[in-house]
């Protein structure tokens, strides 16, 4: 971060202070940080302004705030109230985002307009006077700065496809026992890859090729113990006692074990586009006839026969276990233990994995009610449970009656209250837990309502600590946990008491009497 003082046209100093966002992405290279930081500057002279911090995002995709760690931290010190400046500089739209929820890109900016921080584009042709028309304006060209990413995605999935069925490596990790190689547009090698380290040349591509002659041995003998009827947490067992460790570092398991045996990378078939992940969203598997596949791409590692050979091991030992078979070894793991648990019937030899088993008996509850086994509840949770509701309860009735009070029209159906028969609103009450007690699990579904309240409690006390205030439709994207502090998106949503839920009740009030 960078500090300057720039003269005002006067030639007096400058009085009003202000910060500097710059972004560039790796898909708009033309939108350089030094012409970025240029055009801010020479705005900044000519309207008598002191840039006094500038944030920077390096080489960031503006689909998404996670990986923006510069954003992340403007909207940190412009929530946490006196940051020193009153204008934030930005070049145009597209550099504040290309969010594909357009609200969200307005809704950072709103944060900042709430704690008294403007936003100007200096390079857009609209008036930052937050008229109407700006307003407009500035929808259409995040619309815009979305459509662009959307457009960009498809034409590079496409490019990647086609680069894929010629045999070309398409990003990520190469797998154990794979190298990366670059070569020339000619096809003639380059150079090789160690892990983190990129192509130079938009020309260059990508192939895959045998890697470490020790992990090229072990990926045989996976595959030689597989099609011996070696299990693949048997296997995972193994390589874990020999101090082996994975392509990350990281112990073995049956899933890594399971990530190699699958793989026709050994056999030297490339298959792409067997999972997809576009524009920030989650990870999903593609349909088998979407695939795009070359054979013969890589130099095999282990032959045809052996890869055929452990397939037909490992379907023989998945179709061999029918359900009364895995019941007969776990009532033979209770009886030996006394008890039942995930962790057991993992380390159980023969037994599949806890996973397995929970698929198959939709869930271990099931399968351990089949054993006419009971698991021994712990006495406190089920106080704490019982504590979570009565406070859930309590929050909800305390803000039917106080909004009631104040006005508005509240009718409650379950736990969902609505208000001035305009909006929904429902509370979930989080416990800390961990070993410092700054935890907070959510284990609830979101309720579909338009506004959900999370109270963060620590049983025992007489009030809960705070309350983080967020659109229902956040919840899909909202982590199943909660800390101290979770980024400036959900910070800026954290308050000490329920005020907000009666500034949202009386703006809405006020907008259904000029409505009705």
């Amino acid at each position: 971060m960078t500090t300057h003082t720039a003269a005002s046209p006067t030639g007096g100093v400058a009085t009003l202070r202000a910060a500097a966002y710059l972004r560039m992405s790796t898909d708009m290279q033309q939108y350089s940080i030094a012409n970025q930081a240029m055009t801010i500057g020479a705005y900044a002279d000519a309207h008598a302004m002191d840039v006094v911090r500038t944030y920077r995002d390096d080489g960031r995709s503006g689909l998404t705030i996670e990986h923006r760690p510069a954003l992340q931290a403007l909207i940190r010190d412009v929530t946490g109230g006196h940051p020193g400046y009153a204008i934030i500089l930005v070049l145009d739209v597209s550099r504040w985002g290309r969010f594909q929820r357009v609200d969200e890109a307005a809704f950072y900016e709103f944060l900042c307009w709430r704690a008294g921080v403007k936003v100007i584009y200096v390079a857009e042709a609209f008036a930052n006077d937050d008229s109407p028309f700006a307003m407009i304006v500035k929808s259409i060209k995040r619309m815009m700065s979305a459509e662009y990413s959307r457009e960009l995605s498809g034409k590079t999935v496409i490019g990647h496809r086609r680069l894929a069925g010629y045999g070309f490596h398409q990003g990520g990790k190469p797998g154990y026992g794979l190298a990366r190689v670059v070569v020339d547009s000619d096809g003639k090698r380059r150079m090789g890859l160690k892990p983190g380290q990129w192509k130079g040349t938009a020309t260059d591509r990508v192939l895959l090729v045998p890697g470490a002659l020790h992990e090229r041995r072990l990926v045989r003998w996976m595959f030689e113990q597989t099609a011996g009827g070696a299990s693949f947490k048997a296997i995972a067992r193994d390589l874990n006692a020999r101090g082996e460790k994975t392509a990350q570092g990281n112990p073995w398991n049956c899933r890594t074990v399971a990530a190699i045996i699958n793989s026709e990378k050994y056999i030297g078939n490339l298959v792409y586009g067997r999972h997809q992940k576009r524009l920030g969203a989650r990870m999903t598997g593609s349909h088998e006839d979407d695939w795009v596949r070359c054979d013969g791409a890589i130099r095999p590692i282990i032959p045809r026969a052996l890869f055929d050979a452990a397939h037909e091991a490992h379907k023989g030992r998945q179709t061999r276990m029918d359900d009364e078979a895995i019941l007969r070894r776990a009532r033979l793991l209770l009886e030996r233990e006394g008890r039942l648990s995930t962790p057991l019937i993992d380390a159980e030899p023969g037994m599949p994995a806890s996973q397995v088993c929970g698929r198959r008996f939709g869930g271990l509850t099931n399968m351990y009610r089949n054993l006419g086994y009971v698991q021994q509840r712990n006495a406190g949770c089920a106080d704490a449970r019982r504590a979570i509701s009565t406070w859930r309860r309590s929050v909800t009735a305390f803000l039917a009656d106080w909004l009631d009070e104040n006005g508005s029209a509240v009718e409650q159906d379950g736990w969902h209250l609505r208000i001035d028969r305009a909006w929904t609103l429902s509370v979930t009450v989080l416990n800390a837990s961990g070993k410092g007690k700054d935890i907070w699990f959510n284990h609830r579904p979101v309720e579909p309502t338009d506004v959900v309240v999370y109270a963060r409690i620590r049983l025992g006390e007489a009030a809960p600590l705070d309350y983080i205030v967020l659109p229902g439709a956040s919840g899909p994207v909202l982590p199943h946990r909660f800390y101290q502090h979770n980024g400036p998106l959900v910070d800026s949503c954290t308050y000490p008491s329920l005020a907000i839920i009666g500034d949202l009740a009386r703006l809405s009030r006020l907008e259904s009497q000029r409505c009705g």
